[in-house]
């Protein structure tokens, strides 16, 4: 891949690897920090990236593996399981929707941002989270009944 080319597709998905991101920690800083780190982790790398057709997945791959470390980083800093608990919820940037989704466990919030947000096939989702893939039909059909009842449960004013 040429560093040309490396940059229009960082350029084109940016905001898809920012919400995966986003969706694994929780906190705005993190994420852009999560996602500069695989932008420049692909980067050196992005001799080993065989087919430029899968840029998108790998790039996803990376930044959700970066985000992940973060969360372990802030885990054994902080020593304490409660960590969600401490960050300010940012919510001004976001609709009713996406705080639903925020609301969601990681194993489903993962499958819907990839799903939905970053429009990964299922075949995908499963490469990326190292799952089988039945594993994610039911983590996303689990999820969207997830959504469906918070999403209800507001209407409602619960």
């Amino acid at each position: 891949m040429k560093r040309l080319d490396f940059c229009e597709q960082v350029k084109m998905y940016r905001y898809q690897f920012y919400v995966i991101a986003h969706a694994i920690l929780k906190n705005e800083e993190d994420a852009q920090d999560a996602v500069c780190s695989a932008i420049l982790k692909a980067y050196e790398h992005m001799d080993q990236l065989k087919n430029p057709h899968r840029f998108k997945a790998w790039m996803i791959t990376i930044t959700k593996n970066e985000a992940l470390q973060i969360k372990r980083r802030r885990l054994e800093l902080l020593g304490d399981d409660k960590v969600e608990e401490l960050l300010e919820p940012v919510r001004d940037h976001y609709n009713e929707l996406w705080d639903c989704i925020q609301s969601l466990t990681e194993e489903y919030r993962l499958v819907i941002v990839l799903f939905y947000y970053n429009e990964l096939s299922l075949r995908e989702i499963s490469k990326v989270l190292g799952i089988p893939i039945g594993t994610v039909k039911s983590r996303l059909s689990r999820g969207r009944e997830l959504l469906k009842q918070a999403l209800e449960g507001k209407e409602n004013g619960k």
